[in-house]
């Protein structure tokens, strides 16, 4: 009776958490496109057009012209600090374009998180339904009338897809993770380097 009973919950259980891999798997997807059509949108693939542009710059108001003719968010940030009036030498207008740059990361790094968890657990997540197939298996095993030896290994087999699963799915989120993460941090350093340009032109 025993046996039966914990069959059945594995069985439960190792269902549940395919179901819920291949859940996080579709989410992975989802989040990743939508940030790979964030990225697209609004942050330069390449800042090297627009630097050349600043550097050519003169004057404050054909810096100002270059970045309001630029619809990035690079260009947005740092207008920002520009039009500031109390940011009047190089040092406090870098530093204020850092610290803007560390409040908006919060929405760049939208669903880095989610991905890094996928990643690190999704492999365990997988062992654990594994482990709770083989308790189906060998349950069953032990319940039936003629113990069946290929019937055992069908049922290992099937309890080794779970593990597939969350290796599978945790390989391309932990690439989809330090890929943004390099997104992001590529991103700073180019609005630095324009905010240094500027800097250098300017005060």
């Amino acid at each position: 009776m025993i046996s039966s009973q914990v069959a059945y919950l594995a069985d439960l259980g190792s269902k549940f958490i395919l179901v819920l891999l291949f859940f996080a798997s579709f989410l992975v997807i989802a989040f990743y496109v939508e940030r790979k059509l964030f990225f697209k949108k609004y942050f330069h693939c390449d800042i090297s057009n627009i630097l050349e542009k600043l550097k050519k710059s003169e004057n404050r108001t054909d810096i100002e012209s270059v970045l309001n003719n630029d619809n990035k968010e690079e260009s947005r940030l740092i207008m920002k600090s520009l039009k500031n009036p109390r940011l009047n030498n190089g040092e406090k207008f870098v530093t204020s374009i850092s610290v803007d740059i560390d409040v908006e990361k919060k929405s760049w790094e939208k669903h880095l998180l989610y991905f890094a968890t996928v990643g690190a657990n999704a492999p365990f997540l997988g062992l654990l339904g594994t482990v709770l197939g083989l308790m189906q298996a060998f349950s069953d095993l032990a319940l039936a009338a003629r113990p069946d030896a290929s019937a055992a290994m069908a049922g290992i087999s099937n309890a080794l897809i779970t593990t597939v699963a969350g290796i599978v799915i945790a390989i391309p989120s932990v690439v989809i993770y330090n890929s943004l993460a390099k997104k992001v941090n590529r991103i700073s350093t180019n609005i630095k380097a324009l905010a240094k340009t500027i800097s250098g032109n300017i005060f």
